[in-house]
């Protein structure tokens, strides 16, 4: 029962989202193997229980990560170690969390309470929805979630929300020998990109938010067409309270012939207040572990988007 050693194993298993099924038998295996009162695993979803309190408290850090890409030095799916620090997909996000709060929970004293530590999947792709299975399948409701996610070590009282939008713009097709004859949508949605660069520089960026078009795609015909539609893909962050409805007033701007459509869920915005006495109890955890007594706040989204978003556990 090696904490440094069941790292590197873990980021030696590929496991993308969707692709859980290896590092969560891992995990289990793991957990059995620390004497975990209780160990089940409902579909990819791997939890430990310790204790029988009470006071019902959550540990959980996603197993999956996302396709490293290109550029890598050497096998990103192989960890490295130089005796100062292990390198290798996942070692960060979320593989070292994980292992911490394994051990850390393997660890702790349980008087009082019944302490979970889930190792959720899907994390990646769709914040929230691989533990809201869990949620679901296994009817337990914990009272307070410690949510494992790269912070600096610092106490996070937060993470931004997110939701994918889509802007079709309408125009009008036509031969590309004559460009009078028709109407570019191209052209159209260039003018719309400008105006989505203009409303986060200049609205949304004092209020918390940001928006960023990603994607931008016409219908598959010939290069000799002018298109008739283009659509604009959009990733929009949202900070704490900000509703659905607020965030589609933001594009009033798009016009009346062309749409906005919402493509995914609205991953919820969430904060605690710094004065709560389950950040009280994370800060002086962190003093005692000579961690940075700074707080921070995610700008990306986390599990908790459903946990403290959706259902209000602290």
């Amino acid at each position: 029962m090696d904490p440094v050693k069941f790292l590197e194993e873990l980021i030696n298993i590929p496991s993308l989202s969707g692709e859980e099924e290896e590092v969560s038998r891992r995990l289990e295996k793991e957990l059995k193997s620390l004497r975990f009162d209780e160990v089940s695993r409902l579909g990819n979803n791997v939890c430990g229980i310790r204790g029988s309190g009470p006071v019902k408290l959550l540990y959980d850090a996603h197993t999956d990560v996302v396709d490293p890409g290109t550029g890598w030095a050497a096998d990103p799916f192989r960890a490295r170690n130089d005796g100062v620090r292990i390198t290798g997909r996942g070692a960060c996000d979320d593989k070292g969390t994980l292992v911490s709060m394994v051990y850390g929970a393997a660890a702790a004293d349980v008087e009082g309470i019944t302490l979970y530590m889930l190792g959720s999947v899907r994390e990646e792709i769709s914040e929230g929805n691989g533990i809201r299975e869990f949620f679901s399948k296994s009817g337990i409701r914990p009272d307070f979630s410690v949510i494992g996610e790269p912070s600096e070590l610092k106490v996070s009282l937060g993470n931004r929300g997110r939701v994918a939008l889509r802007i079709k713009l309408a125009g009008k097709a036509g031969h590309a020998s004559n460009p009078s004859g028709g109407i570019n949508a191209i052209y159209r949605a260039a003018e719309v990109i400008d105006g989505v660069r203009d409303l986060n520089e200049s609205r949304l960026s004092s209020i918390g938010d940001s928006v960023t078009v990603t994607k931008i795609s016409t219908p598959e015909r010939g290069i000799n067409i002018i298109p008739e539609v283009c659509s604009i893909w959009l990733d929009y962050r949202s900070a704490p309270g900000r509703e659905l409805e607020e965030i589609k007033e933001f594009f009033g701007f798009i016009g009346d012939s062309d749409s906005l459509e919402v493509i995914s869920p609205y991953y919820r915005p969430w904060e605690i207040p710094g004065g709560h006495p389950f950040v009280k109890a994370a800060e002086e955890s962190a003093a005692e572990s000579g961690c940075s007594s700074e707080k921070t706040f995610w700008n990306f989204c986390t599990n908790a988007s459903y946990t403290a978003g959706e259902l209000n556990i602290p």
